[in-house]
């Protein structure tokens, strides 16, 4: 299905149909559970959504993300990012048929208090490198020809901000009735506010909106773009920026695109969230299968 052309008109819908990120043009994400080939994160991986939420929580509670944007502030890395035009908040993140929490952020990057790109993805490599992700998500949601490459993608709509579990169940739902849109590394998708969006999995046009289209009904909720009455598809730009950790260990591919006069300041923030991750682990692992206890554990995790 091929209506592109007619889209360029109608993505101004986009900010209407994301709540909670109203006026909203860039979108990112960087999960806060480190890379697997940073740290062994089975114990994260063994226990369900519910734990890595709380861990999630907490260091954000903790102020992570705060910290990072201080530090791009204070040296004036960004100029153009701050309260009024940037949200961050957790929320639910699906890849390859898993879903964790995402801290999920929304930047409007149009109008007379703008966040500049390039300081939007300074943030993102700068976020990206403090988590010791292998990579983050950005989307620009109306300019195929920002970022590194034009990106199709849909948005399905809930009455209202849906828990990450709920999230979740969304993409289960389309994994169920296309193992293709759920299953493989060219499928996920990011919760924002009450908008879950979803970048065209590796199939074509019309198998991606038929399957996205299908859940929606089946969960009473609202898909988008409409173009005429008919579902179509929204195009935007999109990147996945990040890093090798395996042959880059001191995540010199994120540093290599930020300036040099931060790189100590993150890395302090990075040792942290290195230490907050190996304290949560340790928790996991005495919990002895007492769920209760876990969770209180970790919404107590030390903030230093």
């Amino acid at each position: 299905m091929k209506c592109m052309s007619l889209l360029v008109a109608t993505l101004w819908a986009l900010a209407c149909v994301t709540a909670g990120a109203a006026r909203a043009d860039t979108f990112g994400s960087v999960e806060p559970v480190v890379s697997a080939s940073v740290l062994d994160i089975g114990p994260f991986e063994d226990h369900g959504l519910e734990i890595r939420a709380a861990f999630a929580d907490r260091l954000f509670r903790c102020g992570i993300v705060d910290q990072v944007e201080a530090v791009l502030a204070n040296e004036r890395v960004t100029t153009t990012i701050d309260e009024h035009n940037t949200r961050v908040q957790v929320a639910a993140g699906g890849f390859a048929g898993s879903t964790n929490p995402t801290y999920a952020f929304t930047v409007i990057d149009h109008g007379p208090h703008a966040a500049t790109h390039l300081d939007i993805q300074a943030l993102t490599d700068s976020l990206g490198y403090v988590l010791s992700q292998d990579s983050a998500f950005l989307l620009d949601a109306d300019d195929p020809a920002s970022f590194d490459f034009p990106a199709n993608y849909v948005v399905v709509n809930f009455p209202r901000t849906p828990s990450l579990e709920r999230s979740a169940a969304l993409f289960e739902t389309v994994g169920r009735i296309d193992p293709a849109l759920f299953e493989t590394d060219t499928s996920g998708y990011t919760q924002f506010g009450r908008s879950y969006l979803s970048l065209q999995s590796d199939v074509p046009d019309a198998e991606f909106i038929a399957g996205y289209v299908q859940a929606a009904r089946e969960l009473g909720l609202e898909y988008t773009p409409l173009v005429g009455g008919q579902p179509a598809l929204f195009q935007g730009g999109a990147a996945f920026p990040g890093n090798d950790w395996i042959a880059h260990p001191h995540g010199e591919d994120y540093l290599g695109r930020l300036p040099t006069r931060i790189h100590a300041a993150l890395g302090r923030i990075r040792a942290f969230h290195l230490r907050f991750t190996r304290s949560a682990l340790r928790e996991i692992r005495r919990s002895a299968g007492d769920p209760r206890e876990l969770l209180r554990s970790l919404h107590q995790l030390d903030c230093r």
